[in-house]
């Protein structure tokens, strides 16, 4: 989930983030690559434009519903997430996953840390 308040941010963030070199971020995203299906699906969700503007709050909630499995746009496998707070100003970021070994109350523990606001 990159924080897609302005495209251009958006192209940016995934040359800062090594996704693809400065300056190739246009032919990174030509090719399908953060489509849902894509090498790097992006804001499965809708972002910023397809779901509102609560300044990062959307893109926590869709990442953990990426975790728990409950997306509507579920991208398939395990992996971790990556949640962005924008780029261009001081900001912030998080990555969320489960443990290797899913317990059976990993699922719980996520969706109680995340009402709780508590930091995963």
């Amino acid at each position: 989930m990159l924080y897609d308040h302005f495209t251009p941010y958006v192209l940016l963030q995934l040359e800062e983030l090594g996704f693809c070199e400065r300056g190739e971020a246009r032919h990174f995203i030509s090719g399908g690559a953060i489509e849902i299906g894509g090498r790097l699906p992006l804001n499965p969700h809708g972002g910023q434009l397809g779901e509102a503007y609560i300044h990062g709050m959307n893109g926590i909630a869709e990442a953990v519903r990426q975790v728990r499995g409950t997306s509507v746009n579920q991208v398939p496998g395990d992996g971790p997430v990556l949640v962005t707070a924008g780029t261009g100003v001081p900001t912030s970021g998080l990555i969320l996953s489960l443990p290797r070994v899913k317990p059976q109350h990993a699922l719980n523990e996520v969706t109680a840390e995340f009402h709780l606001g508590r930091s995963f």
